[in-house]
């Protein structure tokens, strides 16, 4: 079991009033081999507050585990304004387009593909198997990308949230191009996400 409420509570930002974060509920054929498909969204929400956050973690638990689905949210936070100015387009498209049943989901859709976040959040997504026996290299690999963010001009952000076979670090952008070739040296593999979900819980 892995629940993260507690450290992803201490990365929220809601001095925007124009925020929001999004957070899915996914139940995943990997947990579920009886699944005909790979994935399966149960819920999506938008969360507005840090209030909000706080009263829904024994709800979002109960349901993950009802479905044996995990908790996923985006850190780059959601811009309400852009939001309304995509869904806007992305409905009139759909009604042209004479794609009715689409438009119930385009607001979820538009949720995950869109942010507004300046200070950016990368996700590094780090898998123990993959440093196995070589689990010295994680420090080595740690300091390069702290350095890496420091090369850009602003501070490093390198919080760590526990995952089920290791840990996502959470970074803010650097010149990726020089993380990969150093990953190519010691032949290793990190895979880096620039707007993915970290787990916030998982049964």
């Amino acid at each position: 079991m892995i629940n993260n409420f507690e450290i992803i509570k201490t990365l929220l930002d809601f001095t925007s009033t124009d925020t929001y974060y999004f957070l899915q509920i996914l139940k995943r054929r990997k947990d579920n081999p009886d699944m005909d498909k790979d994935m399966a969204v149960i819920e999506d929400l938008f969360i507005y507050s840090m209030s909000q956050f706080e009263r829904m973690e024994e709800d979002v638990i109960k349901t993950c585990k009802a479905h044996n689905a995990r908790a996923y949210l985006r850190l780059n936070r959601r811009s309400m304004k852009k939001t309304a100015m995509q869904m806007l387009k992305r409905v009139t498209d759909l009604i042209i387009s004479e794609n009715y049943k689409s438009v119930k989901n385009a607001y979820s859709s538009i949720s995950g593909e869109f942010h507004g976040d300046e200070d950016k959040s990368w996700v590094l997504d780090f898998d123990f198997k993959d440093f196995e026996n070589r689990k010295k290299l994680l420090g080595v690999l740690h300091k390069r990308i702290e350095e890496l963010q420091i090369e850009t001009g602003r501070d490093a952000r390198m919080d760590v949230i526990p995952t089920k076979n290791g840990y996502h670090l959470i970074t803010r952008p650097f010149n990726i191009r020089k993380m990969e070739i150093m990953l190519n040296d010691l032949n290793v593999r990190i895979d880096c996400h620039k707007d993915n979900p970290t787990v916030l819980y998982c049964p």
